[in-house]
This record gives C-alpha cells, structure tokens and sequence, in this order.
C-alpha cells in the first residue's frame, strides 16, 4: 500500500457537523497516525477567546495567539499579528479555556502558546528566557521552569512518536 491519500468533499446539507471517513482495505501504522493527526487538527483550536480593541468586541484563534500577560489591572492577549488586546476575565479562567497542549504558564502573571516560541535561552543561571517568534522575549519564573522542562520533554516525545 502506497502512502497517497484520495481526499473528497461532499456537500451534504442534512449533515450538521463535519465527518471524515478513512476508507482503506487494512488497517496499517499510517493510517492510524492519519486518523491521529485529523483528531488532532480537528481538536486543536479550541474555542475562541473573546478580547476587546476598545470598545469593539472580537473573538480570535487561539492559534493566533502568542502569550496572555497581565498589566496592572488588565490582563493582555498578544497575537502573532502583532496586536494587543484587552480580555475582560481573569488569566486563571482565560488558562482554562486555552489549549492546555499549546499553552503553559510561566508565571503567575503570563501564560505562553508553545506552538508560537522561536526559543528558550537557559544561559542565565536558574532562568529561561523566551523568544517568540515576533522576536520579543519574556521570562520564565524560577518556580515554573521544571513545568517548562516537563513540556518541552512531553512534545520531544510527541514529536517521535
């Protein structure tokens, strides 16, 4: 069996959600891994977050976001645009609602979408710093730097798997 998938989209107005099917003669590694990385894409958005531009209400992707970081008494969304948008809840509810597999806290002030670093810096004794992909860079607080560890090494082995 060669490894080329036929894709097909059928319109079909009685169906109200999406359904992919994987018709095959056997069931091989490759077509788990297919069926696995649909799931996945499937699955990986999550919901939208809903930040504020003013007075103007939007929801975004969680994939277009970059870190969720406080100010005094605002608590900020930085998107791979480059913009800056206000949220109007708190960052331990804003923690929840994002993708636990993409995002982590490194701080009791910042959470950051992995998919969106370009780096981590261990030079500095105790501390990491974090580059995104924009090329601004943020801190990892001593007390989350073991979490940050445990993730790279869980998506290490994602990736090899």
């Amino acid at each position: 069996m060669n490894n080329k998938v036929k894709i097909r989209v059928e319109i079909d107005p009685s169906c109200s959600e999406p359904e992919v099917v994987i018709r095959t003669d056997r069931e091989t590694e490759y077509i788990r891994k297919l069926a696995s990385d649909i799931d996945r894409i499937a699955e990986k958005d999550g919901p939208q977050i809903r930040v504020y531009d003013g007075k103007a209400s939007l929801l975004i992707s969680q994939d277009e976001i970059v870190r969720v970081y406080t100010e005094p008494r605002k608590l900020m969304v930085q998107t791979a645009a480059g913009e800056t948008y206000e949220a109007r809840s708190t960052l331990k509810d804003l923690e929840m609602a994002l993708d636990e597999e993409r995002f982590v806290k490194i701080s009791r002030f910042e959470v950051i979408n992995m998919e969106r670093v370009a780096g981590f810096d261990v030079s500095v004794s105790g501390t990491i710093r974090v580059t995104f992909e924009d090329g601004t860079t943020s801190w990892v607080a001593r007390r989350y730097v073991r979490t940050i560890e445990r993730k790279l090494t869980c998506q290490q082995r994602r990736t090899e798997e």
